[in-house]
């Protein structure tokens, strides 16, 4: 084997080029870090509406399953809906919206708190109050069982029902709920 030797002033800036390092000369715990990989996707499109008048959260649009490979796996849960309360007479609710993550029948929350709150009017006039909005969290479900994600609703007062995926008594505006989930290797 020869000897390469590296003169006394070091290598110039451009002397090590991408292209002269070998694919398998740098590794993960090498370069000082561990960068996690996207195992799995799973998307999921529930086109219709759903809504509550249950005071407590109700499960109200659910994901496909997603299995993780391992249990030190990460998921990462992005959901894209459409969220609010029919405006009838005046009638306005203030309702939340949650996450659910639930394995084998059994519950949880994700998260400490409500991922969406939302305030109805309350002006005397009939209508509609619709957002749009995303949300994304990391979840450590620490299984290797079938895991779904659900996004639960609750009314918090008033005679409005909440709801996602479209707009109350409308069907022409139905949005529904998508949901994707990423597998992240640890």
């Amino acid at each position: 084997m020869s000897k390469t030797t590296i003169p006394a002033g070091g290598l110039s800036a451009d002397s090590v080029t991408t292209a002269k390092i070998a694919d398998d000369a740098v590794t993960a715990a090498k370069a000082g870090f561990s960068a996690g990989k996207v195992l799995q996707m799973v998307n999921s499109h529930d086109a219709n509406k759903a809504s509550t008048t249950n005071t407590s959260f109700t499960k109200l649009h659910t994901s496909s399953s997603i299995t993780p490979s391992a249990t030190s796996s990460k998921i990462l849960v992005m959901i894209t809906t459409s969220a609010g309360n029919d405006v009838s007479a005046g009638s306005g609710s203030n309702a939340n919206f949650r996450i659910i993550r639930t394995v084998s029948s059994s519950d949880t929350f994700v998260g400490s708190d409500p991922i969406y709150n939302r305030y109805g009017r309350g002006d005397g006039d009939d209508g509609y109050a619709t957002d749009l909005f995303s949300y994304i969290i990391e979840d450590s479900p620490s299984t290797t069982s079938a895991v779904t994600y659900s996004i639960a609703g609750k009314k918090i007062d008033g005679s409005a029902e909440p709801f996602v995926g479209g707009r109350a008594e409308d069907t022409a505006y139905q949005y529904g709920t998508r949901f994707t989930l990423l597998e992240i290797g640890a």
